[in-house]
């Protein structure tokens, strides 16, 4: 069980992040995805794990990670425990999951999960084909959670359609998710509405980014 940092979020949870699910956090630039998801890996790597980070975007800063730990003031030697993976076309993210196994990891994230998939599949002619990839691809993702009880967490971005936010690919991410959280900023309040696939309930919390670092209860 990985704790997110924010207590009333673990409660949710029943714990934390358990293994064998995979859990989508989806939202639009500056909502905190990735800052939640370095905070999710430094949990991890606090209960003795090592965390696979798949980076789609090249978007990923070893600085943010010494930040944080500058800020909890603890001692581990993070990035030691964290094996980056840069990814640059859809048959390397596809490709991946045949890595998986050769390490044992407590925890793998996949940042940005649609953005390679979007970038090579533009054309309308080309839709039917990018999400029969891709959900075949997530089809073997959830298989390796599920039978090697390991959680996967990835990040997705959204579009505006209408004036409304919809998570990008979310046809093809819904069915093979567990939880879902969206987060959104309004002013200066980082906002996250959390759900789960199985009950389809909906909560409504404030989440503050900045406090995750001390198990922040403003949520």
């Amino acid at each position: 069980m990985i704790s997110t940092g924010l207590q009333k979020l673990d409660e949710f949870l029943s714990g934390g992040i358990s293994g064998g699910i995979i859990v989508d956090i989806f939202g639009g630039n500056g909502t905190g995805k990735t800052q939640f998801l370095l905070q999710l890996c430094m949990n991890s790597i606090k209960n003795g794990g090592n965390v696979l980070y798949l980076d789609t975007t090249g978007g990923f800063r070893p600085e943010r990670i010494l930040e944080i730990q500058k800020q909890s003031e603890i001692e581990l030697d993070f990035l030691d425990k964290i094996t980056v993976s840069r990814i640059r076309n859809t048959s390397e993210q596809i490709k991946s999951i045949n890595n998986f196994k050769k390490n044992h990891f407590s925890l793998i994230v996949i940042d940005n999960i649609t953005d390679l998939f979007s970038y090579e599949y533009k054309n309308e002619e080309s839709i039917f084909e990018k999400n029969s990839l891709f959900m075949k691809y997530m089809n073997q993702l959830s298989k390796f959670a599920i039978n090697n009880k390991i959680p996967i967490v990835i990040t997705n971005m959204i579009r505006i359609l209408e004036g409304q936010e919809v998570e990008n690919m979310k046809s093809a991410i819904d069915p093979f998710t567990h939880i879902k959280i969206h987060l959104s900023k309004k002013s200066s309040k980082f906002e996250g509405q959390i759900y789960s696939a199985f009950d389809k309930q909906y909560f409504s919390y404030s989440i503050n980014t900045l406090g995750l670092t001390n198990n922040s209860e403003d949520i």
